[in-house]
């Protein structure tokens, strides 16, 4: 049986798709601004030059840890993932919650 991705089953809300699309043009800023190649930089986050790309292009499928480090590294003190809101629990969901 052939694997089959979360995100063909169940894509992200387009407000996140956008928010992390928009974190990753700031990485990308954030980076050219300091005069590092993609190259360098990603030797210097751990990562393959194809995560990093894929991290300035916001994909969902990189690792939180690895768009952190980014952050982290290039000392983006402002760093938000967007304005979206998380979906209401239901009844059930609050009373396990509490």
């Amino acid at each position: 049986m052939p694997k089959v991705r979360a995100f063909k089953i169940a894509p992200l809300p387009l407000d996140v798709t956008v928010s992390l699309e928009a974190l990753g043009r700031r990485i990308a800023l954030a980076r050219q601004e300091r005069k590092h190649s993609v190259r360098e930089f990603a030797d210097m986050l751990g990562i393959s030059t194809q995560t990093l790309v894929s991290i300035e292009h916001g994909a969902p499928t990189v690792q939180i840890g690895h768009y952190a480090r980014a952050i982290w590294m290039l000392e983006i003190r402002d760093a938000v993932l967007g304005g979206f809101s998380t979906p209401p629990l239901d009844a059930d969901e609050q009373g396990a919650a509490r």
